[in-house]
């Protein structure tokens, strides 16, 4: 219960700075500094046969944003890969997360 408190005056904190707002569904963040440009990498070969490589992407992390690394998953016949993204947005940036879609 004390972990819980100190979480939740934490996370007050910081929406109080404007770092982040979170909606009234609870389930969307909302990030007020924009994120880097995407980095610039070199994708190797697939290790699969129908391989789709999904991008790294800037993760808000600890007050900042920070980059994760991209990888490789089996393509899903009749599916297409949407990367993640970050949409700027009235609130603040909003990541988009990345998914499948139907052909």
């Amino acid at each position: 219960m004390k972990a819980l408190r100190g979480f939740i005056a934490a996370l007050a904190f910081i929406i109080m700075l404007g770092f982040v707002d979170i909606s009234s569904a609870g389930t969307r963040v909302f990030v007020k500094i924009a994120p880097p440009a995407p980095k610039v990498v070199v994708v190797k070969k697939s290790p699969y046969k129908h391989g789709v490589w999904v991008a790294g992407r800037w993760e808000w992390r600890h007050n900042r944003h920070a980059w994760v690394d991209g990888y490789w998953v089996k393509a899903r016949p009749g599916f297409v890969w949407v990367d993640g993204h970050w949409v700027n947005t009235p609130d603040g940036w909003e990541w988009i997360e990345g998914h499948w879609k139907k052909l």
